[in-house]
């Protein structure tokens, strides 16, 4: 879309277009719009954000930690500049098997960002280009600094 959108037309829209591809839609605060893909969608449901609807600028993402829940989410926070919103597109990740497809095959600019969230939460990101140590030491070997039970580096 290349015309200025508002966030309910872009809820309503979404919603109605993307039943098959996602699993909420909500309006996060008044700039915000929050969009859960299915779990078997979630590369198909990016495109879509980019392609059809103009999300063509990320602007950052990263991991929040949930272990009560055993669960954390990815968040990919994206801009349209035709529009006076932001996305949130979060992703569920299993906890105990943190696996997920790289969004860099949809924003090449997702790539700090995921490497980041792999060294300070674990996840790995299936199909990254280069997902190499970019904070910590070589040498580190003591978890992942951002889970909420991270201990201290040599801890157990």
């Amino acid at each position: 879309m290349s015309r200025k959108i508002s966030l309910p037309d872009f809820i309503s829209s979404f919603n109605e277009a993307q039943k098959e591809i996602v699993e909420s839609v909500d309006v996060f605060e008044d700039t915000r719009a929050s969009i859960k893909a299915k779990k078997d969608k979630i590369i198909e449901a990016a495109e879509v954000i980019r392609d059809d609807y103009g999300f063509v600028i990320p602007i950052g993402g990263g991991a929040i930690d949930y272990p009560e829940e055993n669960r954390m989410e990815m968040n990919y926070y994206l801009n349209n500049p035709d529009s006076d919103f932001i996305i949130i597109y979060r992703i569920p990740v299993d906890r105990e098997k943190p696996v997920l497809p790289s969004m860099t095959q949809v924003w090449e600019a997702m790539s700090f960002h995921e490497r980041e969230t792999h060294e300070m939460f674990g996840i790995d990101f299936e199909g990254h280009p280069n997902l190499v140590p970019l904070l910590l030491p070589p040498d580190w070997k003591g978890g992942y600094p951002l889970r909420k039970d991270f201990k201290g580096e040599g801890v157990e």
